[in-house]
């Protein structure tokens, strides 16, 4: 009688051999989401890159300021100051990284310089559509005039499009340089703009005249 010897590993082997079930294949479709998804972000990210480096709107301010000299309206008898005008647009919250940065310039050159701030209001609109967190601001400027433009009517006589725009005068009144004093919408740090005003009012040959202005359109 012939007897079947079992190999002790024939069981290993049998598994071996044994068809294990394939792996689920992703559906087709969800691959095209993700995809899609991934292009839907990519095109996002660079908008928003765009929005935050397209400069607004600006024209070249008129050559001598407009405007009466500010020591008058300060009762000061200073004679020799410099005077920065900023457009302001009470609503655009773009406009605390300029006030951030005039304030940093003003740290350097403070006691050369008077500020007005030509703040922006529909026409026929109540007085207090202004107030808000940016208009509060602005009174904690020193030697500083705080002066309501409706419709921006004083703004785009000096070439002012766009809330953060400054214009610079020297003590004679003469225009010295306009742009933007940041280097995107709502972004601090060392930029041209406050480099160029403050060599510009110690003396200096600045770098630019004029730089971009980034924004709310006022």
């Amino acid at each position: 009688m012939l007897h079947r010897t079992i190999d002790p590993g024939s069981d290993q082997i049998a598994d071996l051999l044994e068809v294990h079930p394939k792996t689920r294949k992703i559906p087709p479709f969800l691959y095209r989401i993700a995809v899609l998804w991934a292009c839907i972000l990519a095109g996002l990210f660079f908008a928003l890159i765009a929005y935050g480096t397209t400069p607004g709107p600006s024209s070249s301010p008129p050559t001598e300021s407009p405007l009466g000299p500010a020591s008058d309206e300060l009762q000061t008898s200073a004679t020799t100051d410099w005077e920065v005008v900023m457009a302001v647009h009470p609503k655009c919250p773009c406009t605390v990284a300029s006030l951030n940065e005039l304030n940093r310039l003003l740290t350097k050159v403070d006691d050369d310089v008077t500020c007005r701030f030509l703040v922006y209001h529909p026409a026929e609109t109540e007085p207090n559509w202004i107030d808000g967190k940016i208009n509060s601001r602005l009174s904690q400027f020193p030697r500083s005039i705080i002066q309501p433009d409706e419709a921006g009517e004083v703004a785009f006589e000096m070439g002012m499009q766009t809330s953060g725009a400054v214009v610079v005068f020297d003590p004679h009144g003469k225009t010295r340089f306009h742009g933007g004093i940041t280097v995107s919408r709502n972004h601090e740090g060392d930029n041209l703009g406050v480099r160029s005003i403050s060599m510009l009012i110690q003396g200096q040959t600045p770098p630019l005249s004029t730089t971009p202005v980034f924004g709310c359109r006022l």
